[in-house]
């Protein structure tokens, strides 16, 4: 594995948003909500707290289009899936989001959504959002 430890920070923030998007798929708790939790309950942990608040926005923000992209061009076919997992929604979500509101390059973005569908996910879950972040990615901007 790649040493990560100078984009701790980062890392640690991608982790923070995939949960907090998986609270925020239940509708229990309005976006203000779950940010505030987020952010007072994780303090002691070393995260981009600027990079999270910013993604976390702009994804409850634009949530349904990017929803939206997502269904248009995920690989269902290739995995012969119907639906999408909320887990590896919510990465992809987030991949977009940090594409469209980060300058972070796709290559970057992809691995860092294999690693959380690896950590997050279902067993095969990554290879799924890794052939659909790729194809998304491409047309995507």
């Amino acid at each position: 594995m790649k040493n990560l430890s100078k984009f701790k920070d980062k890392v640690n923030a991608r982790n923070l948003l995939v949960q907090a998007m998986y609270e925020f798929s239940f509708g229990h708790n309005s976006a203000q909500e779950i940010e505030k939790s987020f952010i007072k309950n994780f303090t002691k942990t070393k995260v981009d707290y600027i990079f999270f608040k910013n993604i976390f926005r702009y994804l409850t923000k634009s949530y349904a289009q990017l929803k939206e992209n997502i269904y248009e061009s995920a690989e269902f076919e290739l995995f012969g899936i119907k639906t999408i997992e909320i887990m590896e929604e919510n990465i992809m979500l987030i991949a977009l989001a940090e594409s469209k509101f980060e300058e972070t390059p796709k290559t970057i973005i992809i691995d860092e959504s294999v690693r959380l569908a690896k950590k997050f996910g279902g067993d095969n879950s990554y290879k799924f959002v890794n052939a659909s972040l790729e194809k998304i990615l491409e047309s995507y901007k």
